[in-house]
């Protein structure tokens, strides 16, 4: 089970355009049963990224809502995926524990999280916030 701070791969998800995707990390930033247009979840992740290049990543930190992660900013249990990155805070991704394929490979350190917690309240200031229901509205009407 995943938790608040968790950094997590959902083996498969939908994108805000509905395409299946699979294999990508996310940070989970809230690991509270609720509903949001009458549909359950139990979490609520960002999605991650890793830089490509240098030039790339000058280029997504010019963005107030990337939120830069180096490796000292994770805790891994598996080293190999402590590469430096960035968390695409105003992608809010709606989930379902028992109805998604995840696994946790480790944690942000609580200064990040509350970097990120800072963030995600001042992009909610400004309406900047996205919210992807389509996993859990997937699940719905595949029922």
């Amino acid at each position: 089970m995943c938790k608040l701070g968790d950094i997590i791969v959902v083996k498969n998800y939908i994108g805000d355009d509905g395409k299946k995707i699979s294999q990508h990390s996310f940070v989970v930033i809230n690991d509270k049963p609720d509903f949001i247009e009458g549909l359950n979840y139990d979490f609520v992740a960002n999605v991650m990224s890793s830089f490509k290049s240098e030039e790339q990543r000058i280029k997504k930190l010019r963005f107030e809502e990337n939120l830069e992660v180096v490796s000292n900013d994770m805790i891994s249990k598996l080293p190999k995926n402590k590469k430096s990155g960035f968390i695409k805070a105003d992608q809010l991704f709606y989930f379902d524990k028992k109805k998604s394929d995840y696994y946790v490979f480790g944690t942000i350190s609580d200064e990040l999280l509350d970097e990120l917690i800072l963030l995600l309240i001042s992009l909610n200031e400004k309406g900047k916030l996205k919210h992807n229901i389509n996993n859990i509205k997937e699940l719905v009407e595949n029922k």
